[in-house]
């Protein structure tokens, strides 16, 4: 079984000790793959997650508006104040993780995606082979071939090290072999058409590139280099 919660911990420990040293500038770097966010909302938001389940605000979760008011409630507080609120909410949330099901496997994927939009925008690159990478995998590669179903597209594999994915039963038309940070980026909005098609697919990409625009996400229009 995995604990979520630990492994939420880790990054949250990680993404602390990359961030805690920058000052006011650095705090106000645009995140080029969340462009309205600066380095401060993205750790805003992200403590703003546990705050708000903490306090049950969970009325229209994951929507835009709800983030939104994450940042704004934060927008006046300090990096350092609001990494203290983080560290002080979240081991709270992370003790009853396990009761989340799916969405915990979501919780620290976007807390996954969020940490390498950070390092980007830093140009701080590490972790790529993390525990929450690939917790939140369990939740976005399923997702991500959920969409490719939904459309009515032949059954793709993916392959992330040892385990795998099949958007519906029956032999594969088409497979994906990647390592788990590409898998994340990829699934996630972080890397565009023109990257998209240039995985290592077993044959034509085309077909599946719409299934990348699910739920919140959308490849961007120029590609990410990180």
């Amino acid at each position: 079984m995995t604990d979520v919660g630990a492994a939420y911990a880790e990054g949250r420990r990680r993404l602390t000790d990359l961030v805690s040293d920058l000052d006011d500038a650095g705090a106000a770097t645009t995140v080029p793959t969340c462009p309205e966010w600066s380095v401060h909302d993205v750790i805003a938001h992200l403590t703003g997650v546990c705050a708000d389940v903490l306090a049950g605000k969970i009325d229209g979760v994951g929507t835009d508006p709800w983030t939104a008011d994450q940042v704004a409630a934060r927008h006046d507080a300090s990096l350092q104040d609001v990494l203290v609120e983080w560290n002080e909410v979240a081991p709270a949330v992370e003790a009853m993780a396990g009761a989340f099901g799916a969405a915990g496997f979501q919780w620290v994927g976007d807390q996954a995606i969020h940490e390498h939009d950070v390092r980007g925008a830093l140009d701080r690159p590490g972790a790529r082979d993390s525990e929450t990478i690939h917790v939140g995998l369990r939740f976005m590669a399923p997702s991500f071939l959920e969409a490719v179903s939904s459309l009515g597209l032949p059954t793709l594999e993916v392959r992330v090290g040892e385990r795998s994915w099949r958007s519906d039963e029956g032999e594969p038309a088409e497979r994906l072999a990647l390592d788990a940070f590409e898998a994340l980026r990829a699934f996630c909005g972080r890397r565009s058409e023109e990257q998209l098609r240039a995985l290592p697919w077993t044959g034509d990409p085309d077909a599946y590139l719409a299934a990348f625009t699910w739920g919140p996400f959308t490849p961007p229009a120029t590609p990410v280099v990180e």
